[in-house]
């Protein structure tokens, strides 16, 4: 967002009303899609850059038809599923950094906002911002997976350096790419991009044994999004075939017992996220007053346990 609007209340306000306008729009539009935290910065770069409603919905309506959709189902699942991925791609270019992560048993939780928001919700660099939208909306959804691996790898000696600690690699990850200067950006780009070419989607679900949904939109992309004609549109049923007010993906989950424990599920990880957070807060604050290490470590360590506790009944394994 400009500086202009960070500094004026009156044009935040605005700005503010203008982006619910958008998000309902999205949703009055498909109600079958479900709007996750971090959906509006999507929309908030749009509208930042449009400067007007109505373009800043459109691009908005195709980003979560095409590139996010899979997050708008009852819950985070599928999202969950492509993070494994990235473990996947990790175990092939940087077998030190899968290893690091698999021994401390590290999820790919730090990962989360990069893929819900673009890195949008990571970073304050607005160019960095939109060099990033500019390359992701003319690629395939999982390729801000690739950018995640990209810049993992690119930081492999920092990440490797790390104390051998839980709670120490979790909150390095998760402030790498305020780190990231803007020629880095373009580094990673074309390095995601080489990924993408050598380890494209359905190879890497081979590789991992790990099988998206038939309908993901990791999987419909080449038969949705690439025969998407501006002359001669076509309604979205007619792309991807689902039931009237239904996600694509609401088939995945046969019963009302296994929707009860899908939603169980998300509301389980969303709190392992937000005691992750928490410990994150606690530990630099710990270490803001320096107070003793230990007791920083100890701040956060607990609430990290109870998380991870958590995770394990989520079955989230690297």
């Amino acid at each position: 967002m400009s500086l202009e609007y960070r500094r004026d209340a009156d044009a935040t306000k605005r700005r503010q009303a203008q982006l619910g306008t958008v998000v309902r729009a999205v949703l009055r539009s498909y109600p079958w899609l479900g709007y996750y935290q971090g959906f509006h910065e999507l929309s908030l770069v749009f509208l930042s850059v449009f400067g007007s409603e109505r373009p800043a919905i459109e691009a908005s309506k195709m980003v979560a038809l095409f590139f996010v959709r899979d997050a708008m189902a009852s819950n985070l699942d599928h999202v969950l599923q492509q993070l494994q991925l990235l473990y996947v791609v990790l175990k092939a270019i940087s077998p030190e950094i899968h290893e690091l992560l698999v021994e401390l048993e590290v999820p790919p939780f730090f990962a989360i906002s990069w893929v819900l928001t673009w890195f949008a919700h990571d970073l304050d660099d607005f160019q960095s911002i939109c060099r990033i939208f500019d390359f992701l909306i003319v690629s395939p959804p999982m390729q801000v997976v690739y950018m995640a691996a990209a810049m993992l790898k690119r930081n492999e000696r920092d990440i490797l350096a790390y104390e051998q600690d839980f709670a120490a690699v979790h909150t390095g990850l998760s402030k790498l790419p305020q780190a990231v200067k803007e020629k880095g950006w373009r580094d990673i780009i074309d390095d995601s991009y080489h990924l993408q070419t050598e380890y494209p989607a359905t190879k890497l679900q081979h590789m991992g044994n790990l099988h998206l949904p038939k309908l993901s939109v990791v999987n419909t992309f080449e038969a949705t999004w690439m025969r998407l004609d501006p002359v001669r549109p076509l309604a979205f049923t007619s792309l991807v075939p689902c039931k009237s007010g239904q996600h694509p993906l609401a088939s995945v989950v046969s019963s009302s017992a296994a929707q009860s424990a899908g939603n169980s599920k998300e509301n389980r990880m969303a709190r392992v996220i937000d005691l992750t957070d928490t410990a994150q807060k606690a530990r630099n604050l710990a270490l803001q007053h320096k107070w003793p290490l230990v007791v920083a470590t100890v701040a956060s360590a607990t609430m990290l346990m109870y998380a991870w506790m958590l995770m394990q009944q989520l079955q989230i394994h690297a």
